[in-house]
C-alpha cells in the first residue's frame, strides 16, 4: 500500500480518481441539491424559512462529506465503490453527525469572535472526521496524534489549502457577479466539490501514512 510520495497533493489528485464512482454523483449530486436550495431567495423576513434551508444546506454537505472521505479513507487499498463508502458512513454515522456539529459550532464560534480563530479551528483538525469513519474511540486525540506524526507535512498541507480555498472564495464571488442563482451556485459547488474531494484525500491519504492508522 502506498499512500504518497513526495507531494501528498499531488498524488492525491491522481488517486482520488480511484473512488471516481462516489466523487462524481455525490458531488453533482451536492451542487444540484444545494442549488435547488437557492432556486426561490426566500425574503428578510422569513426567518424560519431561512433556517430550514440553511439545516438542510448543511445536511446534505455533511452526508456528501462523509461518503466522500469514507471513500478517500479506502483509496490507498484500491478503487472505492459507492457501497463500500455508503457503508463506511453508514457503520458510523450517529458518530460522525455529533463531531460534525461539534466542529461546525466551534468553527462558527470561532469566526463570530474574530476570523483567526475560527481558521484555526479548522486548520487544526484536518483528521477529526476521518479518524471517526476510521472508529477511533477518541478522534481528537487521533487527530493530534496524526498532525504530530506528522507535523511538517500537515503544516504544507495546510497553507496550500488555505491559499487555495482563499483563491476560490475570489472565483466563487466573481462567477457569482455575473451568473446569477441558481446558476451560479450549481458551478460554485461543483468546482468547490471536486476541490474539497481532492483535499479529502489529500488528507485521508496523510491519516493513512501514520503509525495511528497502521495499527488498524
Amino acid at each position: 500500500m502506498t499512500t504518497y510520495r513526495f507531494s501528498v497533493l499531488a498524488y492525491a489528485l491522481v488517486r482520488m480518481w480511484r473512488a471516481w464512482p462516489v466523487i462524481v454523483p455525490v458531488v453533482v449530486a451536492n451542487a444540484a441539491l444545494q442549488a435547488l436550495l437557492v432556486w426561490r431567495t426566500p425574503d428578510v423576513g422569513e426567518w424560519l424559512a431561512i433556517i430550514l434551508m440553511g439545516l438542510a444546506s448543511l445536511a446534505i454537505f455533511a452526508i456528501s462529506y462523509g461518503l466522500v472521505a469514507a471513500a478517500a479513507l479506502r483509496v490507498p487499498d484500491g478503487h472505492v465503490g459507492l457501497p463500500a463508502a455508503v457503508d463506511g458512513l453508514r457503520a458510523h454515522a450517529g458518530r460522525f453527525a455529533l463531531w460534525a456539529v461539534a466542529l461546525v459550532v466551534a468553527s462558527i464560534l470561532g469566526l463570530m469572535l474574530y476570523t483567526v480563530p475560527g481558521l484555526v479551528v479548522l486548520a487544526i483538525t484536518p483528521f477529526v472526521l476521518l479518524a471517526v469513519l476510521d472508529g477511533r474511540p477518541n478522534p481528537l486525540a487521533a487527530n493530534f496524534h496524526a498532525m504530530g506524526e506528522r507535523f511538517w507535512r500537515w503544516l504544507a498541507t495546510t497553507l496550500v489549502t488555505g491559499v487555495v480555498v482563499l483563491l476560490g472564495t475570489v472565483l466563487t464571488g466573481f462567477t457569482a457577479f455575473f451568473v446569477r442563482n441558481p446558476a451560479a451556485s450549481l458551478a460554485a459547488w461543483l468546482v468547490s466539490g471536486l476541490v474539497l474531494a481532492w483535499f479529502i484525500t489529500a488528507w485521508a491519504l496523510v491519516y493513512r501514512s501514520t503509525s495511528l492508522a497502521a495499527r488498524g
